[in-house]
């Protein structure tokens, strides 16, 4: 009777906490500037499209695919670093980091703080998606086919999960708010640029755009082409994130978190 009563204590802890830093996330100045960017992301996009008539169905998904899907980068990306830049470090930043880490399990704290992020993020892609559904309706009368919508909303959610995971492991090891944010940023900034000095592998816009690639002769009537190249691209792609994430448990779970 007693383990019972103190595994259900244990849940209603646990589940007071994640409501804590799910609302951390979502009621924060950094949520609302992330969705004014992905507002002007929108904007931009369709005063880029203000001059272009959208004749039908596939002439839209073409568009969706190429101009909307294939712009995700830059701005919009910036924003799993905002959501997440301070998600470890800011507790460092403001000294409750020992109070924090010594009352519960950092594996569980760590697990929290990740499923909170990872539904922020879903809920900041559905907006943006949403956004576009709208006002893609008014302007054409026409809807994005609904396997290339959904397809496209997936993996634009892994891959700002991918980046979001590579600034936890930054926030989670270097505990410098400045550091968690800089680095990621810089990162985002010249990826684009490493495939020109012939180190492509460290770059995961490299491996995205093969992804994306791949997925678009799958769906659009090309001709589908599963080589090594791909293959390898698809499994960071897909299990980049969880690779990131359990490296970080690990060495943060081995860290002394007093030197600080």
């Amino acid at each position: 009777m007693k383990g019972e009563n103190k595994t259900k204590s244990s849940l209603y802890y646990d589940k007071h906490l994640f409501l804590f830093y799910l609302k951390k996330r979502i009621l924060s100045v950094k949520f609302i500037v992330c969705v004014i960017l992905l507002l002007i992301s929108i904007f931009q996009f369709f005063n880029y499209l203000e001059y272009t008539i959208i004749h039908n169905q596939s002439f839209l998904d073409a568009i969706f695919w190429g101009d909307f899907i294939g712009s995700l980068s830059g701005g919009v990306l910036y924003i799993s670093v905002i959501m997440t830049g301070d998600i470890v470090s800011g507790e460092f930043s403001n000294k409750s980091a020992m109070i924090v880490y010594a009352t519960e399990s950092r594996y569980k704290i760590l697990t929290i703080k990740s499923l909170c992020l990872m539904i922020t993020i879903f809920i900041l892609i559905v907006f943006y998606f949403s956004a576009f559904f709208i006002l893609i309706f008014i302007k054409t009368d026409l809807l994005v086919s609904i396997h290339i919508y959904v397809m496209g909303f997936l993996l634009i959610f892994i891959k700002l999960i991918l980046y979001s995971s590579l600034t936890f492991m930054v926030s989670a090891l270097t505990r410098s708010i400045s550091l968690s944010f800089i680095i990621p940023f810089f990162y985002i900034t010249i990826e684009t640029f490493l495939e020109n000095y012939e180190l492509g592998l460290l770059s995961f816009y490299s491996y995205s755009l093969q992804v994306f690639n791949f997925f678009r002769d799958l769906i659009f009537p090309e001709k589908i082409v599963l080589n090594v190249v791909n293959i390898f691209c698809l499994i960071i792609f897909f299990g980049g994130s969880l690779l990131i994430m359990l490296l970080t448990f690990y060495i943060f779970n081995k860290q002394d978190i007093r030197i600080d």
